[in-house]
């Protein structure tokens, strides 16, 4: 039975003629030795030939397809006016984007530069420099 449960799905398509050649036969080979099988596929071919006796009789217009499409609403008529878009969505997005780019510009021309160091700051210590003595100039009166 496990087996069996493999074929399962192929045998509509086994009896309308879809399968590849590959599958089918190795389908075929199972139904000669699954009388399970066999019977369902019997029982399949029953329904499929009742349903094309029945459907010999019938007639179906032209635009039949398009009429069941649009009861279930899948298709639409191509002779309408197609629907505009609201442009609401993309506008707040665009506006949402030109604050940020003003933020980020804002930002970046209200920043204080720091000022830059034209030379090293000598180092303090916590004594005081002897005062220098300018020499005597020769010459001058000394107090």
């Amino acid at each position: 039975m496990l087996t069996c449960r493999l074929f399962q799905k192929d045998l509509s398509s086994y009896l309308d003629g879809e399968l590849p050649a590959a599958r089918a036969a190795r389908l075929e080979a199972h139904l000669r030795l699954c009388q399970h099988c066999r019977n369902e596929v019997a029982a399949l071919q029953g329904i499929t030939d009742r349903i094309r006796a029945v459907s010999r009789n019938l007639t179906v217009s032209r635009d039949f397809d398009q009429r069941v499409l649009r009861a279930v609403g899948y298709y639409r008529v191509t002779t309408a006016r197609r629907e505009r878009r609201p442009l609401t969505k993309p506008l707040v997005v665009l506006a949402l984007i030109l604050l940020a780019l003003l933020g980020m510009i804002r930002h970046f021309f209200s920043r204080q530069q720091p000022l830059p160091l034209t030379a090293p700051l000598p180092a303090v210590s916590g004594f005081a420099p002897a005062p220098h003595s300018a020499p005597p100039v020769p010459g001058r009166d000394q107090r």
